[in-house]
């Protein structure tokens, strides 16, 4: 599956189908390569959902997958899952709404980071969000 098809199949918010997918994906990256990249995937997609669900502020969520993020470049293994999808679509809405000052982003720079990652990906279908750059110092 592409990461366009993901996408799609994310912003379906259909859980089950999303589950489904994860657990029939066979040797498949997106859906995790075993069983605890497979249950890690569904348990951030879950919360995910609980984020959209509005079940979880997202000023917190932001903070905690910022915190997760800080040893990581992948929610889940070494390259794009579902999980990142998941929660990249559920904080895409915030992150376009926040006036997103120098502040801002060096508070969640690990989020920023991964967020410009998962958004440079070649099928990302949502806007891009611009982030400040760092000034280069001679």
């Amino acid at each position: 599956m592409d990461l366009g098809s993901c996408c799609r199949l994310i912003s379906s918010k259909d859980s089950s189908s999303v589950y489904k997918h994860i657990i029939n994906g066979s040797g498949d990256a997106f859906c995790g390569l075993n069983t605890e990249e497979k249950a890690k995937i569904m348990q951030w997609v879950q919360y995910s959902f609980k984020m959209q669900e509005k079940k979880i502020p997202i000023d917190r969520f932001a903070e905690e997958i910022n915190n997760f993020l800080a040893t990581k470049t992948f929610m889940v293994g070494n390259s794009i899952t579902l999980a990142d999808l998941a929660v990249a679509l559920a904080i895409h809405s915030y992150l376009g709404t926040l006036h997103i000052t120098p502040e801002i982003q060096w508070e969640l720079s690990s989020l920023v980071r991964w967020y410009s990652l998962i958004q440079s990906s070649n099928s990302w279908t949502q806007p891009q969000i611009e982030f400040f750059r760092r000034p280069i110092y001679c």
